[in-house]
């Protein structure tokens, strides 16, 4: 239903009659046609055991220009540690003043650990020089280094908290 308002512009109202019959409407035919297993809870815990979720906020510095964005991901194990397409979460963040911000929502009991390039061309891969050093910026929770290669889940994992985990990018070796 449209509605005029004071300065004569039409606005989209929504009735509140006319969404309780809708609701109503649905809910009866929902108890008369569907199946009576679907109303009743499987397990009357469920509700109770959902996991409780924590807030991972990820803050890369020291990021050498604004030019493209910051590729991220979330991993929760060493079984898929890095490997392609296998973190648990993906953050594509802006780069504003040398800073980008990544932000997760996870299962609180879990250990997690991030890993992260600036993609600063946009073609969404790590460029390497002749050698396979890399040529933009990386970044690993905890800040950790590897030796002759990224760093270990083990070494990179932290429990989720409340406050924001700061990363730095490194460039080169």
């Amino acid at each position: 239903m449209q509605r005029e308002d004071e300065a004569g512009m039409n606005r989209n109202v929504v009735s509140v009659p006319t969404t309780l019959g809708v609701v109503a409407s649905a809910l009866l035919f929902a108890l008369a046609f569907g199946p009576a297993e679907s109303l009743v809870a499987q397990d009357p815990t469920e509700a109770i055991d959902a996991p409780r979720m924590s807030h991972v906020v990820v803050i890369i510095r020291r990021l050498r220009n604004d030019h493209g964005q910051v590729l991220g991901g979330l991993y929760v194990s060493s079984d898929v540690w890095l490997q392609e397409n296998r973190a648990a979460a993906d953050c594509h963040a802006p780069v504003h003043d040398g800073e980008a911000r990544c932000v997760f929502d996870v299962p609180a009991s879990l250990r997690v650990a991030f890993a992260g390039m600036h993609d600063e061309n946009g073609n969404h891969r790590m460029d390497r020089d002749l050698v396979g050093l890399p040529q933009e910026g990386y970044m690993f929770s905890n800040d950790v280094r590897g030796d002759f290669g990224p760093p270990s889940f083990a070494a990179a994992s932290f429990e989720p908290l409340p406050q924001p985990r700061i990363v730095r990018a490194r460039y080169g070796l």
